[in-house]
């Protein structure tokens, strides 16, 4: 079990804990994790992804306290591709 930050579908930025062995799905690394809302136990997926390096965390449906933060999506939003590149300078 590691710790991690995760952005959460709510937008916040919470330590989640990551464990279990890792599938792999596109362009992501998903391990089962769990965080803490309101002082309760959430658990989860935590979706790595490998182009961007930022971590998600989805609630897993009908699991431990998912009512606390609702399933918005089946996979993480990540910003196009072209938003990621640096912007290009041009010397005329």
């Amino acid at each position: 079990m590691k710790k991690q930050m995760v952005v959460c579908e709510d937008g916040r930025r919470r330590q989640a804990r990551v464990y279990g062995f890792p599938r792999e799905e596109d362009d992501f690394v998903i391990f089962k994790a769990g965080i803490r809302v309101r002082g309760k136990h959430v658990t989860g997926e935590a979706w790595h992804s490998r182009k961007t390096g930022v971590w998600y965390f989805l609630t897993s449906p009908g699991c431990k306290n998912s009512f606390l933060l609702p399933r918005c999506n089946e996979r993480p939003k990540e910003p196009s591709t072209s938003l990621l590149r640096s912007p290009s300078i041009r010397v005329e």
